[in-house]
């Protein structure tokens, strides 16, 4: 991440909100924002490519237009566009461009109904409940989302701060050590702060210095061991600073969870130890030493959530996670056929470059019509493309027939048995009517699994991460049901759902119902979702035994079939 990027990115993103407050045609908005988001990943110094003709035109997404707006940024430090939109704007909407998670759009149809003002009218219109009442509790969730000074992240998407922060750090002198911990270490699906815990000389300089990173707003310091740095991007991080001898007490504590730790605690204090150094003394150097002096097996961090986790290392009965080699497959991915970037050749190659054994594309059913939903004749056609594709593969790949096909309102699937019994496997899903009770969705979910061709239901609770609740459903109920008609789940491994969560796959678990762990994907690039779907997998306690698509094709095959 370089520092000019960093700047550039941060006043196209800007411009992009007061556009979208004027209500400009939204591809324009997105071109600017996925302008943004690859100039602040790029390695390449914006202020350098401004140099030459058609250097910045080498960034993806930023064409001509964008390039005369980054050189004048480049020139001046200030984007003129910006500050004329911004001068045009009222100041009640002017205050939601400094508010990075909140959609602009959404946002001003709400100040327009409920005749808002302020940030601060909108905050106190919120906590009456007056939001929630009048326009819902999408909007509601939304608006309490945004409004957070301390916003969460998906842990995906600050994949890139936490590699280019890291790197940043280990390059500057009287850094000895470095490693990211708290919650994007256990790998939650979404996190508040990125933390780090930091062994270095001389910390004042260090953090002084640590505040020249790309994006840092502002920083203070807490105490002599801790500095907090606000981003330009709305999040922050937190560095832990400690010494050698006490990395792995501080590594642990810094980890987390709290209830982790209380129980760990606990676990100590029967061997009559405590948590500091100067119980453990030379044991506090490494988690494992700590773990084995409390008489339990090391506990990988995607567990430390006072789950069961301290009772199962001191049994010495944890599972074996689930690790990314032992998936030979993907069971539900998307091609140009419906909403997808690629054609089922390319999915299939990329797929057998990944070493999988086998995928399924699962292009959506017809009455999904946003998606270009395959008609049953489109479907059929698409089965005998599938043929022709696995004779070009010759045998390096094998490609599934499936369908992602709609659960419609009374629980009944959207192709007829003809059909269904034509495809090798299917994923059922929930697009529509989401606002069903938690009794009559859940039942509507159990009308589909009656249905012999009904294989895996797929995202089974419709959440988007930071953007929609789930809709209610009784899941234990639904996992009872699975058992009884063969059915199994899907663990959504796209990071804005990454769902089921872990929560209910560890239900699903629990019973002996096994789930699968596809991407989703609509396009080659989305089949790298895998990854963050395992992290889901891990917290969840699945071993690789309880995933189905780590098995051979022949034990799949068996495993879906409910004759």
């Amino acid at each position: 991440m370089v520092a000019a990027n960093e700047k550039v990115a941060d006043l196209l993103r800007r411009y992009a909100t007061t556009l979208q407050l004027e209500g400009v045609d939204r591809f324009k908005i997105k071109a600017y924002r996925r302008a943004a988001d690859n100039i602040a990943a790029s390695d390449a110094d914006v202020a350098k490519l401004a140099r030459s003709p058609a250097g910045l035109e080498s960034i993806p997404g930023v064409g001509k237009a964008i390039s005369a707006k980054v050189r004048d940024i480049v020139k001046t430090g200030t984007l003129p566009q910006l500050e004329r939109a911004s001068a045009k704007l009222p100041p009640e909407l002017l205050e939601l461009a400094e508010k990075p998670q909140l959609d602009p759009a959404r946002v001003k149809r709400v100040y327009k109904k409920l005749q808002i003002k302020s940030l601060r009218e909108l905050r106190e219109r919120l906590d009456s409940g007056e939001i929630r009442s009048v326009l819902g509790s999408r909007i509601e969730f939304h608006i309490r989302q945004g409004l957070d000074e301390r916003p969460r992240m998906l842990h995906w998407a600050v994949r890139d701060l936490v590699t280019n922060f890291s790197k940043f750090v280990k390059e500057l002198p009287g850094i000895s050590r470095i490693a990211v911990t708290g919650s994007h270490r256990r790998a939650k699906d979404t996190i508040g702060d990125v933390n780090y815990l930091v062994v270095a000389k001389n910390i004042p300089a260090v953090a002084k210095r640590i505040a020249n990173f790309p994006g840092v707003l502002s920083y203070k310091r807490l105490g002599k061991d801790q500095a907090i740095y606000r981003l330009s991007v709305g999040q922050h991080v937190t560095l832990r600073f400690t010494t050698e001898k006490e990395w792995g007490l501080s590594q642990l504590l810094s980890t987390g969870s709290s209830a982790h730790i209380d129980e760990l605690k606990q676990a100590l204090r029967s061997r009559h130890k405590t948590l500091s150094i100067k119980s453990l003394g030379t044991k506090a150097k490494t988690e494992a030493e700590i773990y084995r002096l409390a008489g339990l097996q090391l506990i990988e961090p995607h567990l430390r959530e006072g789950r069961g986790e301290i009772e199962a290392a001191a049994n010495n009965t944890l599972p074996t996670l689930i690790e990314l080699a032992n998936i030979r497959g993907d069971l539900h991915m998307h091609t140009t056929a419906s909403d997808g970037a690629n054609t089922i050749l390319e999915m299939a190659e990329a797929a057998h470059k990944k070493g999988y054994e086998y995928i399924a594309i699962a292009d959506h059913s017809q009455s999904l019509k946003i998606t270009n939903g395959l008609s049953p004749k489109r479907l059929l056609q698409q089965c005998r493309v599938i043929d022709k594709v696995n004779v070009k593969l010759k045998g390096g790949i094998t490609v599934l027939k499936s369908a992602e096909v709609d659960i419609l309102e009374d629980g009944k699937l959207d192709y007829p048995a003809s059909v269904l019994k034509e495809l090798d496997l299917t994923i059922c899903s929930i697009h529509s009517k989401f606002a069903l009770d938690k009794q009559t969705q859940t039942e509507r979910l159990m009308r589909a699994m009656d249905n012999r061709y009904c294989n895996i239901i797929g995202h089974a609770t419709g959440r988007l991460l930071l953007r929609r609740e789930g809709y209610e459903i009784d899941f234990e109920r639904l996992v009872r049901h699975a058992i009884d008609c063969g059915c199994y789940f899907e663990i959504n491994a796209n990071p804005n759902r990454l769902d089921l969560s872990d929560e209910h796959a560890r239900i699903a678990k629990d019973k002996g119902v096994k789930l699968a762990i596809n991407t989703d994907a609509h396009s080659i690039r989305e089949l790298d979702f895998m990854p963050a779907g395992i992290n889901q997998a891990k917290r969840s306690w699945l071993e690789a035994k309880e995933v189905l698509n780590t098995f051979m094709l022949k034990q799949l095959t068996a495993a879906l079939s409910r004759t």
